[in-house]
C-alpha cells in the first residue's frame, strides 16, 4: 500500500514537471509568434522596396511632391532671369514619379544621397528647352544660354537645401540597419517556431494536446499584435520634416498600411489559435 502511494507520488510529481515544460514552450511559443508576425509584416511592407514603390509613387503623393518642387524650381529659375512663360512645370508629374522610383530604389540600396539632382537638372533642361520652343523663344542665343547654364549650375545647391540631403544620411544608415536586424529577428522567430513546435509534440505525444498547446500560444499573440497595430497608429508624426517637403501625411498613410496588415495578420492568427485550442479540447475529451 505504502509502495503504491509512492508511486503514484512520483508519477504525479514527473506529470506536473511535464506539465511545467509544456507551459514553458507554450510561453516561449506565444512570444515567437509575436516576434515572427511583427517582422514578418514589417518586412513585407515598410522594409519591401516593390511595395514601398507603388505606395509612394500614388497619384496624390506624386501630385503633392511635384507641386512643391516646380513651386522651389520656378522661384529659383525666376531667380536667373528665366522668362515668367518658361518657369511653370519645370517638372512634369510622370518624371516625378520616375524619380520617386529611383530614390526609393537607392535608400532600399543604403545609398546615403538618394536623390538624384544630376537627373532632375537634365529634366528640367529638356523641359526648358521643349518650352521654349513650343512659344517660339530663341534659345541659341548667348543671353538664353547663359541664364540656363547659371540656373542649372546653381540648381543642385538649391534642390540640395530644399530637400535638405544632409539631413537624410543618419536616417538612411538607421533604416538599413534596422532592416537588416528585422530580417533576421523573422528568420530567427519563425525557425524558433518550427523547433517549438516539435519540441511541444515529443513533450506531450499527443496530437489533440499538442493542437490545443498550439493555439493557447496563437490567440493570445494575435491579441498581443492587433495592441501594437492600435498604438502605432497613435504615433504623433506631425512633426517629420527631415526635408523641405512635410512628409507626415505620407508616413502616417504609411503606418496605417502597416497597422492594416498587423490587423490581418492578428486576426489570422486568433482564429486560427482559438479553432485550434477548439479542436484539441475536444479531441482530447474524446479519448
Amino acid at each position: 500500500m505504502e509502495l503504491s502511494r509512492r508511486k503514484n507520488a512520483a508519477y504525479l510529481q514527473k506529470e506536473q514537471k511535464g506539465h511545467g515544460l509544456t507551459r514553458f514552450m507554450t510561453f516561449l511559443l506565444l512570444l515567437a509568434f509575436c516576434a515572427a508576425g511583427f517582422s514578418y509584416v514589417l518586412k513585407t511592407t515598410i522594409f519591401d522596396e516593390p511595395t514601398m514603390q507603388q505606395f509612394i509613387t500614388q497619384k496624390k503623393f506624386v501630385q503633392q511632391i511635384n507641386q512643391k518642387l516646380n513651386t522651389t524650381l520656378a522661384a529659383t529659375a525666376q531667380e536667373y532671369n528665366i522668362p515668367s512663360q518658361l518657369t511653370t512645370g519645370l517638372l512634369t508629374q510622370q518624371q516625378v514619379k520616375s524619380d520617386l522610383k529611383t530614390t526609393v530604389a537607392n535608400v532600399y540600396a543604403g545609398k546615403t544621397d538618394p536623390v538624384d539632382t544630376s537627373l532632375i537638372q537634365q529634366q528640367v533642361k529638356t523641359n526648358l528647352q521643349k518650352k521654349a520652343e513650343s512659344l517660339n523663344i530663341p534659345t541659341d542665343n548667348s543671353i538664353y544660354q547663359t541664364a540656363v547654364n547659371t540656373l542649372l549650375s546653381g540648381l543642385q545647391s538649391e534642390l540640395q537645401q530644399e530637400l535638405n540631403t544632409q539631413q537624410l544620411v543618419q536616417p538612411i544608415k538607421d533604416f538599413t540597419t534596422i532592416r537588416r536586424i528585422n530580417a533576421q529577428v523573422c528568420l530567427i522567430a519563425s525557425a524558433l517556431i518550427i523547433i517549438l513546435l516539435f519540441l511541444l509534440l515529443l513533450s506531450e505525444r499527443n496530437f489533440w494536446n499538442w493542437l490545443h498547446y498550439w493555439g493557447l500560444a496563437a490567440w493570445p499573440a494575435g491579441i498581443i499584435i492587433l495592441i501594437i497595430s492600435y498604438f502605432l497608429t497613435t504615433l504623433p508624426l506631425t512633426e517629420l520634416n527631415q526635408t523641405g517637403i512635410d512628409l507626415s501625411g505620407i508616413a502616417g498613410e504609411a503606418v496605417e498600411l502597416l497597422a492594416h496588415e498587423l490587423n490581418i495578420f492578428g486576426i489570422g492568427l486568433i482564429i486560427i489559435g482559438l479553432l485550434g485550442s477548439l479542436l484539441g479540447w475536444l479531441g482530447r475529451r474524446r479519448q
